[in-house]
């Protein structure tokens, strides 16, 4: 192989393709980032065998060929280069690259010992604006669990729907429900029909890798031919993840049908007296009250051995005077995550869960479960 391109695209792509080399693993190839030429472009693949990733950038391409090298030295060594051309040469499973008055050789892997990072059949894909995507896992990834022994929770389901695809994330306390109109092929999608989880942390780090790209058009989606993993696609990039087997659980039943209290409120004030509340419920599990009276909402919390705090909020109300309480950061990444001016919330009764929306937004709810606190 013999190549050459910027210090600034290199760099770039691999501290990008580095997020996904495992830091722990047994065997050394997994260490590596594969650099190989590619219809007239490097690519950089890297993957800890739950999750892969391709990146392409411009270059010069002389000789074909790929060589599989240590992330971390080579990403380390290139991020110190001046802001010049960077010549790649590989002999003898040895990569010596040129940059200026600098040079250095980094003994590798042969290609063929790098494991298979899968890549998509545009025709078979997909595609979702980029912004609607994004948002849309910054609006349910967090609801997931963390608990490895309840699997199927730490994943957000990807599912079709009425020509939408549906992202639902929880983790037994709260849920998150997004809908995102297709751009293209979403009839074609037969394998998201009956839904695919996908895990929270992956997606977590795919919003993190995708929002550095420079081309946010759209973002594609597809299953490879074995339809155990999915592949999320730019004009640039591929991130490929393994999917979680099992059965989501039927998170219409918890979906409640009627409200007898509704109140819309301003977000700005709503998560400035949450805020306030949570200094107090920190020492007792987190706890706030809400009491709704009168067109008004108060939000307490105490504390025993520190103190207690009261807010009141002036919403608009519907329906009849009401009690619950709620994990305070529960609320808070709810409304983190919107940025809607106004939310409205929703209840039956101090121990039925409640749903929270954000005013001009019909694609997303969230329902928190209630705490049960003693009067």
């Amino acid at each position: 192989m013999k190549a050459l391109t910027l210090q600034e695209n290199l760099s770039k792509g691999l501290l990008l393709v580095s997020r996904i080399v495992s830091s722990k693993t047994q065997l050394p190839v997994l260490n590596n980032i594969l650099i190989v030429t590619d219809k007239g472009r490097l690519k950089l693949s890297a993957t800890n065998l739950e999750t892969g990733i391709n990146y392409w950038f411009g270059a010069k391409i002389e000789k074909e060929g790929a060589i599989s090298i240590p992330a971390k030295i080579l990403t380390e060594f290139v991020s110190f280069l001046p802001s010049e051309k960077v010549q790649l040469e590989v002999k003898d499973n040895t990569l010596n690259l040129v940059c200026g008055f600098y040079s250095a050789n980094f003994v590798g892997l042969p290609a063929s010992e790098f494991p298979v990072v899968p890549t998509f059949k545009e025709e078979k894909t997909f595609s979702f604006s980029f912004e609607e995507l994004l948002k849309g896992l910054s609006q349910t990834v967090f609801a997931a669990s963390q608990d490895e022994g309840r699997p199927t929770l730490t994943g957000v389901l990807f599912q079709i729907k009425n020509e939408e695809l549906i992202l639902v994330a929880t983790d037994g306390y709260r849920l998150s429900f997004k809908k995102i109109k297709a751009t293209k092929n979403i009839k074609e999608a037969k394998e998201f029909q009956k839904g695919l989880i996908i895990p929270a942390r992956i997606l977590a780090e795919l919003e993190k890798i995708v929002s550095s790209q420079e081309q946010k058009e759209k973002i594609g989606l597809a299953l490879t031919p074995s339809s155990n993993q999915i592949i999320f696609t730019t004009p640039e990039i591929e991130i490929i993840s393994r999917l979680i087997e099992g059965s989501f659980p039927e998170f219409e039943k918890i979906i409640p049908e009627k409200w007898e209290t509704r109140i819309i409120l301003e977000k700005e004030d709503f998560i400035r007296a949450v805020r306030t509340a949570s200094i107090f419920a920190r020492e007792s599990a987190n706890i706030i009250k809400f009491k709704i009276q009168s067109s008004r909402l108060r939000i307490s919390a105490n504390a025993p051995q520190i103190g207690d705090n009261l807010a009141e909020l002036e919403v608009k109300q519907e329906g009849e005077e009401n009690s619950i309480a709620f994990n305070s950061r529960f609320l808070l990444d709810f409304l983190n995550s919107i940025e809607a001016p106004q939310v409205s919330f929703e209840m039956t009764s101090p121990l039925n869960p409640g749903v929270f929306r954000p005013i001009g937004d019909d694609s997303y709810f969230h329902i928190i479960m209630p705490v049960r606190v003693q009067e």
